[in-house]
This record gives C-alpha cells, structure tokens and sequence, in this order.
C-alpha cells in the first residue's frame, strides 16, 4: 500500500476513524504499524491506511481468539492424568525405599554401637561398662530419661 498526498489528513482527524487516542496513533505511525508521512515536522497518514491498519488488527485478533479455544481431546487430559499418577507412585517409591534404606543403615550402626559395650547394673546401682577398646573412651554421661 502506498500513500497519495492528495488523500492525506492528520493524526487528529485519523483518530476519529479509530478508537486510539492521537498519542497512539503517532506511536503506530512512528513504528510504520500504519503507513504515513511525516511532512513539515508532523504526521499524516490516509483513511485507506487507517482502514488498512484495523482490519489487519481484527484479523490477527480473531485468529487469536481462535487459537485460545483450541480444545484438547480427552485422551489427552487422561494420558495426562495417568502419567500424573504414575510421577507419584514412582516419586512414593523412591522416598519411602530412601527412607527404608536410612533406617537400615541406622538400626545397623546402632547394633554395631550395642555390640560394642556391653553395660551391668552391680548390687550398689553402680553401671558398669565393658568395652572391646576402652582406651578409645574419652568420657560417658549420664543424663535422665
């Protein structure tokens, strides 16, 4: 589309063939979103160029809109579904074996530690510990339960 000077008019008297205020139609002028000329330092555009400019907007409008209810099938959403359920089965899986294998591990060192000392109450309520090395005893405390 090209402009012809004879079919000119301003921004101000575009605007009434618009519902954009004069601001921005001189943005859209500015960023050739609409065809114009600038001539002695102001902006001048055509009814055609307008007409032009809106009716490609409504139309990339109205795609859009099409586009947003683009449905989705339902085998869709219940693939969707299922691969959810199985995200959480397999994530209830990996914690709770994680968990088991902490507790193992846990009870074992525990064992090692009872296997360790062996501790005896004598007939003054004295504890006694017998230790398979008790040279590596630094100290014991004895708190309340």
């Amino acid at each position: 589309m090209s402009i012809d000077n004879q079919d000119l008019i301003s921004v101000k008297e575009a605007c009434k063939l618009t519902p954009y205020s004069v601001e921005y139609l001189g943005l859209l002028l500015r960023k050739k979103r609409v065809e114009g000329v600038k001539l002695g330092g102001r902006w001048m555009t055509t009814p055609k160029a307008v007409e032009f400019y809106l009716k490609k907007t409504a139309e990339s409008s109205y795609e859009h809109q099409q586009n947003l209810k683009v449905k989705i099938p339902a085998e869709e959403i219940k693939k969707a579904a299922t691969n959810l359920r199985w995200s959480l089965a397999l994530l209830t899986f990996i914690i709770l074996t994680g968990l088991t294998i902490w507790k193992i591990m846990d009870d074992n060192r525990n064992a090692n530690i009872r296997n360790e000392f062996t501790i005896v109450k004598d007939n003054e309520n004295n504890l006694i510990i017998y230790a398979d090395h008790p040279d590596d005893i630094k100290s014991v405390k004895v708190e309340q339960k």
